[in-house]
Order: structure tokens, then sequence, then C-alpha cells
């Protein structure tokens, strides 16, 4: 039951909505409306997860009690002065029952993954999720164990196929948030409508509209460039150089549309309910090097190697060369978290060798000019295109510098993810080499009939556009665009719909995106980062 399909928009979600506003009225009026909420949402995740399987939510709850039974004993004797000897050395309890919890999570996860038996859902993500619990309750940040509201955090159904990794302590805040009890000042949480104790309208429109949003983005956009990437790869060796070309292009926007597609949906789902989700893809393709684009793609991923593996290694803490050591492993470990075949590793490796560059070429700038470094920090980190003084001739070159540098860095992606997604090292190459190599010819009709949706076509077959020679590839083309447009020049859904005004427009919109998606729902598709 993907976010995707007829059981989950027409069944799944009005009962889980509906349901949460009457369950947490009913708790209000009995005196606890969190217990009452944290419950419902703990049995509506445990019914949408059990939707992918017994076998799936057999290794979620074996997970869950491994956590739950290495947390317990770490809360109580966190306190304790005592010292207990393992592997030789001496070590406080609750460390020790650290190292149980985090070594058991690891174990399980990596099981599945070198095992080749089956590979669970979402058994990345939750597990990342359970080790940042229980690391943060050794270090005192989590104040003690609650069953309650650990499983809800855990079981959280619209973070929990892929993300975002939240931690406990920010999760637990805007809990408190939708429950009326945020610990926040009230001067900082504004009027009585921001504490969340009725249903808040405006709110639900927003959080509608960012789901058709990420719905349309899901089943139209990312759905459709599938199709075309699919045909594409399958016929590698024989495409032409614009062929393979689109077909790269192609799969980084399917990628882009699926995962953006599924943050816009999850954060509608949250917003409905009062629940303001951590942004996790900012724009990437708008990134003017591979630094900037890791600060935008699956934001929440990064920082968590970042924070568990990175700083433990050493950080930037111990030269230029182990930092660029350090940096190199994490890129590794990213690629063989996505897949054990050589393409992932090479996938990882290019982005690590192009973050190490970078970095080096930053550290050298800085030695010779600190002033000029840190103005292209400041353009790499303005992805809003705030106003900085220049006079006009420093402002053509910023522009066409800046512009410059998203194509390359586009371009790099967009290689690197071929072999992402290619079945083999060599089918990669070959794709790759084809765009210099295939030569010119006309785009396949197996590849342009991909975008030939009913509803465009028919509007076509209407209109004097049908007399065109290139009337085949007109679908495949407007598709471009629309994408060009979304990706390169609109503003991220996530920021422009806690800000739209809430009017007419708006809710036709939400419904014309809802509607259309929903009519298309034909062959419903899982998304790419549930397999990881």
């Amino acid at each position: 039951m993907v976010f995707n399909s007829y059981q989950f928009v027409l069944a799944f979600m009005p009962i889980f909505m509906i349901g949460f506003y009457i369950v947490r009225s009913f708790g209000r009026k009995k005196g606890n409306e969190r217990l009452f909420g944290d419950l419902w949402i703990i049995i509506m995740s445990l019914v949408f997860f059990s939707s992918f399987g017994v076998e799936n939510l057999a290794i979620l709850l074996i997970s869950i009690v491994w956590n739950v039974c290495t947390s317990i004993p770490m809360s109580f004797m966190r306190d304790q002065g005592a010292e207990v000897k393992l592997f030789g050395r001496m070590m406080k309890p609750h460390k020790v029952w650290l190292f149980l919890g985090v070594s058991g999570n690891l174990v399980l996860l990596l099981f599945f993954k070198l095992s080749g038996f089956f590979l669970p859902l979402a058994i990345s993500f939750y597990t990342f999720n359970q080790i940042s619990y229980i690391v943060n309750l050794y270090r005192g940040d989590v104040d003690k164990f609650v069953a309650r509201t650990y499983l809800t955090y855990v079981l959280f159904f619209p973070k929990l196929l892929q993300g975002p990794l939240m931690n406990y302590g920010s999760f637990s805040e805007e809990m408190e948030k939708v429950y009326g009890n945020s610990r926040i000042k009230e001067a900082q949480i504004g009027d009585e409508n921001d504490r969340q104790t009725h249903v808040n309208w405006e709110k639900i429109m927003r959080g509608l509209l960012l789901f058709s949003i990420g719905l349309f983005k899901k089943v139209i956009l990312a759905d459709t460039f599938g199709k075309a990437v699919d045909a594409g790869f399958g016929s590698a060796q024989t495409l032409g150089s614009l062929e393979a070309a689109l077909t790269a292009v192609f799969y980084s926007f399917q990628l882009y549309f699926d995962f953006s597609g599924y943050c816009d949906m999850a954060g509608g789902l949250c917003m409905m309910i009062g629940f303001d989700l951590i942004m996790n893809f900012d724009s990437p393709y708008k990134a003017v090097n591979i630094i900037d684009f890791w600060k935008r793609w699956h934001i929440t991923l990064t920082k968590f190697f970042t924070k568990y593996i990175y700083i433990p290694l050493g950080g930037n803490r111990r030269g230029a060369v182990r930092t660029y050591v350090n940096l190199m492993i994490i890129f590794l470990i990213s690629g063989f978290w996505h897949g054990t075949g050589w393409t992932f590793i090479i996938w990882g490796a290019m982005h690590g060798a192009l973050y190490v560059i970078t970095r080096m070429v930053q550290r050298r700038g800085a030695d010779a000019s600190g002033t000029e470094v840190n103005a292209a920090s400041v353009n790499a980190n303005n992805p809003e295109g705030k106003t900085v003084k220049r006079n006009s001739k420093q402002s053509v070159g910023t522009l066409a510098r800046r512009i410059f540098s998203i194509i390359l860095t586009f371009a790099y992606v967009t290689a690197a993810w071929v072999f992402f997604r290619a079945e083999s090292v060599m089918q990669a190459i070959t794709l790759l080499g084809r765009i210099f190599v295939g030569g010119s010819k006309p785009i396949a009709t197996a590849l342009s009939s991909c975008f030939q949706l009913d509803e465009l076509w028919y509007v076509i077959k209407v209109t004097p556009l049908m007399r065109l020679p290139f009337v085949w590839d007109i679908c495949l083309w407007i598709f471009v665009a629309v994408s060009v447009i979304m990706i390169f020049f609109s503003q991220n859904a996530f920021r422009r719909v806690k800000t739209c005004r809430i009017g007419v427009m708006s809710t036709l919109l939400t419904a014309a995106l809802l509607i259309w998606s929903i009519i298309s729902f034909g062959g419903v598709s899982t998304f790419l980062y549930m397999n990881f």
C-alpha cells in the first residue's frame, strides 16, 4: 500500500486523518490527548506496514524488540558508576548495552544486505532511526525510555519507508506542537492556532496541496520517465547519441521526481496533522558543485553518516590527508548502503573522488585568497538567490559562472547515476559511450511513445500539431520542458506550499493534480528508495 495507490489515497489516508482528529478530541476530553493520539498513530502505522507482507512486518518487529530489550536496561543503568569487563576492557553497564544495541542493529542490517535472502522493506531507515535513538539515550539526550513514545517515533508511517531520518528530540518536539503541549516559549510559537488544539483547516489544505504535488511528481512524471529509462537501458547497445543522452537525463529526472515526490507526500501528510517534517530534499540539481549537491540530496542521510561515521573516524581533525580518506570512506559506505554490486561502489567512488577534489581546490583557494573562496561559498549556499550588491559586469559574470557550474555538476551527477541504474558496469559504460559514438539518428518510437499519455495525445490529435513532422516526439519534449522548469527554475515545493496563498486557485490546482494522478494509478509502482 504505497502512497500512490487507490487503497492509500481513497481509504487509508482519509481514515487515518479523520480518525486522528476524532481520537485526539476524545483524548483531550479524557485529559490525555497525546496518549490516544500516539496509540492511533502506532496502530495505523502497523496496519500500513503490514500491507507490505507478513515477512516485512516480522523483521520490523524483531528489530524493535531487540532495541527495546537493550534500551530499557541502558536507561536504568545510565547513572550507575560500577563497571563491567567486556573484550578485556572495563566499561560502564550502560555502555555495554549501547554496544549490544548498535551491534544487533548492524548485524541484522548487514545480514539481509549481504545474504541475498531477501531485503526487508525500509530496513535501513528504521535501523538508522533506532541506532540514533539508542545513542541519544546513552548520551542522555533522551531523558528516559518510554515505550509508547519510542514506538511512535520508530513507526510513524509518513517517514517509515524513506525517511527523513529525524532524531528523537526533533520528532518529540514536533509531536508536542501537534498536541498543544510544546515546551517552546509561547512567544516563539505564535497565536493559539499554532498550538494545534483544534482542526486547522488551512494547514490541512496546505498539506493536501503538497501531497498532491508530490503525487503528481511520482505518478505522472517519475513513472513516465521510468518507462523511457527502461526502454533506453534495455537497448543501450543500439542507441543513437541523442537517445543515449536522453536516457541518462531521463533517469536523473526519474530519481528526482520519485524521491522529491515521496518527500512532498510525506511532508503533506504530516502537515495535515500539524506536524512539520524536516526537509530532506532541497532542489539538489541547482547545486553549483558536488559539496553543494550533498547539502541538498537526502539531507538527513548525509547528516547521519557525518555524525555517526565521519566524525568518529576523526572528521577533519587529523589533517588534510586523513580528512580526504574519511570522506572517501563515507562515500564508499554510501555506495555499499545502496547496493552491494560494483555499479554502486563505482557510483560512490565517483561522488567521493569529486567531493575530495572539490575540497582540495577550495582549501587551496582559501590559502591563496580567503575572500574569494568565501564569496564562492556564499554563492553555493544561496539557493534562493538573495540579492548581493555588485556592479553589472560582476553580476553577469557571477550568473554565467553559476549557470556553468550547475550544468557541469548536473552532467557529472547524471553520469554517476548511469552506474547507479545499470545492471552491470559494462551496460553503464556502453550507454555512456553511445552518447559519443552513437551517431545522429531520430528518436526511436519505443522511447518517444513512453510519453504519449492518453490525456495529452487526445489533445494533440485534434490540433494542427498532428500535421508536424515531429509530432511523435512532441509529448517527450513537453515532459522535458516541464521537468526543466520544475527542477531548475521553480521554488522548492516544500517551501512554496508553506508561504503560498490558499484560495480558489490553489484549491483548483490541488483538485486537478489529485484527480489526474488518481486516474493514472493503473500501473502502480513502488518508490525507488524503498529498495534500500
